[in-house]
């Protein structure tokens, strides 16, 4: 019947699969059936099928027959294998032969357990690394350069010590992330190595240094870029500005310069997001020196806001410089706090901004601390669908008395002393008033 089975019936009809009594599967000959059509796929449709199964299961299932360890030798497997123990890691070494198409892999902490052999230059006696490795095996990193068509390696906390060029020479690459990474050294240069890479995502890298601008070796690909708390890296975002692809730039905490009043009309065309550091003009807690700069760097955000996809550039602390000539002191009780922070605003889609102070109690009473908005675009049109939306958020906006009313900009220090007097004579004769009656 077996027999029969695979040579007059390879697809069997309902009737023969279901049980006779009961309309159940017939488990016999459905197991039967799955062999026989197993047995008639070549290496490469089965390599297929491995695809869409997880890189451990493969293992197993490759020393089925030859054949299977074959269609596993073929298989391009899409999904992630995670190295966080010493079996694991010899796992993904034999997997350098039986399963050389792994797609994603990702170097985990390996919590004291294991570290890799020093590459070139490593750090001298790094703190705490011998005590936290005494009793730890001893690993080849470079194993990993057999995976040829690998698109994704992650690094979270890896013990890596010095120069790995290994890591960075995969020609079909499209994703990198490194985090949390203290003695790994490398530069930017080294992208050169995966022309391919789309997304770049690096975060807490003591030992990275380079030029912003190395990033032009994969210009025509890259689509993230994040380089975060990386002090060693410098340059000018700019150097990015004709990148066709560019997404997302997140260069926060690295040492990276340059002027958002540079950005023109065809400038990072694609972007939807954007995080520049303090060295910035305009980056994220910059502090102005003079109160006529900001309206030019507000405009330049507001070119980026044009932009059909962008999302959001909403840089945190921008104050009016401390040693700012144009910035004076609180004069004490009944005065207002003068307005030198600045604040994003939008009410419906019209975007602007103000002058406000965060002194004192001034968060609680925004409003009442807040300059009048400078708004960036016209208002909408009566008619249209957002005018209602538009209405009510700008009286939210404008909610309660404010002290700085008509003023669009911080007064001067002789306009604030004038209001602070005008404030004062008013709660006399309030007060006055009061005890009159």
């Amino acid at each position: 019947q077996q027999l029969t089975l695979r040579t007059t019936m390879p697809h069997p009809t309902e009737s023969t699969l279901l049980d006779n009594q009961d309309g159940r599967l017939n488990a016999v000959t459905m197991t039967d059936h799955l062999s026989a059509s197993l047995d008639e796929l070549s290496a490469d449709m089965i390599a297929i099928i491995f695809g869409y199964l997880a890189p451990e299961v493969i293992m197993g299932l490759r020393r089925v027959c030859v054949k299977w360890r074959d269609a596993a030798k073929k298989t391009i497997i899409p999904s992630n294998f995670e190295v966080n123990s010493v079996e694991k890691f010899n796992v993904m070494r034999v997997m350098t032969t039986a399963l050389p198409n792994l797609g994603q892999i990702s170097l985990q902490n390996s919590n004291g357990n294991y570290k890799y052999a020093d590459g070139e230059d490593p750090v001298k006696d790094p703190p705490g690394w011998a005590r936290l490795f005494s009793n730890a095996d001893t690993l080849n990193i470079e194993v990993i350069s057999n995976f040829r068509e690998l698109h994704s390696l992650t690094m979270t906390s890896p013990p890596l010590n010095g120069r790995f060029p290994v890591l960075f020479n995969f020609p079909l690459l499209q994703k990198l992330e490194i985090k949390y990474s203290s003695y790994l050294k490398w530069d930017l240069e080294v992208l050169g190595g995966l022309p391919l890479l789309r997304e770049v995502n690096i975060a807490f890298n003591m030992r990275l240094t380079g030029k912003i601008a190395s990033l032009r070796v994969v210009k025509d690909s890259l689509e993230v870029a994040t380089i975060s708390n990386a002090r060693n890296v410098q340059g000018n975002f700019m150097d990015l500005a004709d990148f066709p692809r560019l997404k997302l730039l997140d260069l926060i905490g690295t040492s990276v310069s340059g002027d958002i009043r540079d950005i023109g009309e065809h400038d990072f065309l694609k972007l939807e997001a954007l995080d520049l550091p303090v060295r910035v003009f305009g980056g994220n807690e910059f502090k102005f020196q003079r109160i006529s700069e900001v309206p030019d760097a507000m405009l330049a955000i507001h070119r980026l806001e044009k932009h059909s996809k962008f999302r959001v550039y909403k840089p945190s602390h921008w104050f009016l410089s401390e040693p700012s000539p144009e910035r004076y002191r609180w004069l004490g009780r009944g005065c207002p706090y003068p307005p030198f922070e600045i604040e994003f605003v939008k009410a419906g889609t019209r975007r602007g901004w103000r002058w406000l102070s965060t002194g004192g109690m001034a968060w609680f009473f925004c409003a009442r601390m807040a300059c009048e908005v400078n708004w960036l675009d016209p208002e909408p049109d009566r008619r249209s669908s957002d005018y209602e939306t538009y209405i009510k958020d700008k009286d939210r906006i404008e909610t309660g008395f404010s002290a700085y009313r008509g003023y669009r900009q911080p007064p001067t220090a002789e306009q604030y002393r004038q209001l602070c007097d005008e404030r004062s004579r008013a709660l006399s004769r309030r007060v006055r008033a009061r005890r009159g009656t």
